[in-house]
C-alpha cells in the first residue's frame, strides 16, 4: 500500500479544466488506483476528456447533472447515475457548469483486470455505461470507499481483491445488458427502450434519424424498426411524432411561449408544418390549444 505522500504520479482520468482538485484519500495496489477525489468548477467551460484507463466511479454525494460528457460525434449521452463506467481510450466532449463532485474513482493498470476488460469474448459490450445499476458492483464500491477512507490490516490485498471482483461483476453486468429483459418472441430490450427515450428527449429539436437511434442501441436500422413495433405496438416514426407533440403541449402551456419557437424546439421545420401536424393529432391548431388551455386555467 502506498500513502498519499508517496503517490507515484498524477491520478489517471483527472479532469483538466476544474477550478480545484483534491485527492482526499487513496490506495495504490498492484496497478489498481483507488482514490476519493473532490473537485469542481467555478465557471462554465467546454473541453475534451480522454479516458486514459478503464475507469469506474461511485458518487459519494448527489451527483450534479450540470456537467456532462457527450460522445465526440455529439451523440446524446444520458445523465450520469450513481456509478459510471468508461472504457479505456474513450474520448468525450465535456460541458462543465459550476458544481461540486466527490467521487470514489477506480482506474486499472492491473494485468488481470485489463485481461478481463479487454477479453475479445465481450469486447463489443465495452461501451460507456453512464448509469451502472448492479447491486453487487455498488456493494463492493461502498466497501472500497470505506477501506480507502480508513485503511486497515492488509489494505493493499483487500483493495486489489475487491477491485478484481468488481471487474468480474462489472463485466457480467455489461455482458447481460444487450439481452436482459428481451422477450422470447424477439422484442426489444428494456435498456434499449430507455436509451431511445433518452435520445429522443435530449435531441428533440434536431434531426432524429433511425440510423442514429439504431447505432445507440447497437442494432441495425431494420432490426430496430421490426423489434420496436413488435414490443411497443406502433412504429418508431409514430413514437417520435407523438413525443414531439407531447413536448409541444407542455411548451404551449407556458404563458410566454412563441408558437414558432415551440415548433423549432420540437423538431418541426416550420410553424406551418407544426400547426398542420398538431391539428391533425389534437383537432386544434396550436393557437386554439393555447387559448383553450389558458381559458380553463383562468
Amino acid at each position: 500500500m502506498q500513502t498519499k505522500a508517496a503517490m507515484p504520479s498524477e491520478p489517471l482520468c483527472r479532469p483538466n479544466t476544474v477550478s480545484h482538485f483534491e485527492i482526499e484519500h487513496f490506495v495504490v495496489s498492484n496497478g489498481i488506483h483507488a482514490d476519493i477525489r473532490n473537485f469542481g468548477w467555478e465557471h462554465s467551460c467546454k473541453a475534451t476528456f480522454k479516458v486514459e484507463s478503464f475507469y469506474l466511479d461511485y458518487s459519494l454525494k448527489p451527483r450534479s447533472s450540470r456537467s456532462r460528457l457527450l460522445q465526440s460525434d455529439r451523440r446524446h449521452t444520458p445523465p450520469p447515475g450513481e456509478m459510471v463506467f468508461l472504457p479505456e481510450g474513450s474520448v468525450f466532449d465535456a460541458e462543465c457548469s459550476p458544481c461540486e463532485q466527490r467521487l470514489l474513482c477506480l482506474t486499472f493498470n492491473n494485468e488481470n483486470a485489463s485481461r478481463l476488460l479487454q477479453d475479445d469474448a465481450h469486447a463489443l459490450d465495452m461501451a460507456p455505461c453512464f448509469d451502472v445499476r448492479a447491486a453487487r458492483v455498488r456493494e463492493l464500491m461502498v466497501q472500497l470507499a470505506q477501506e480507502v477512507r480508513a485503511p486497515g490490516f492488509g489494505c493493499d490485498v483487500f483493495v486489489e481483491s475487491a477491485a478484481l471482483m468488481l471487474t468480474v461483476e462489472l463485466c457480467r453486468h455489461l455482458q447481460s445488458r444487450p439481452t436482459a429483459n428481451t422477450d422470447q418472441q424477439g422484442g426489444i430490450a428494456d435498456w434499449r427502450l430507455r436509451r431511445i427515450n433518452d435520445r429522443i428527449e435530449a435531441d428533440m429539436g434536431g434531426p432524429l434519424s433511425i440510423a442514429d437511434l439504431a447505432a445507440d442501441c447497437g442494432m441495425s436500422s431494420r432490426h430496430l424498426i421490426r423489434t420496436f413495433k413488435k414490443s411497443v405496438g406502433r412504429t418508431l416514426i409514430d413514437f417520435i411524432a407523438d413525443a414531439r407533440l407531447r413536448r409541444a403541449e407542455r411548451e404551449l402551456a407556458e404563458e410566454d411561449a412563441l408558437i414558432k419557437v415551440v415548433a423549432y424546439n420540437c423538431g418541426f421545420r416550420s410553424a406551418a408544418a407544426f400547426s398542420a401536424s398538431f391539428r391533425k393529432s389534437k383537432g386544434l391548431t396550436p393557437k386554439q390549444f393555447r387559448e383553450k388551455h389558458f381559458r380553463y386555467s383562468s
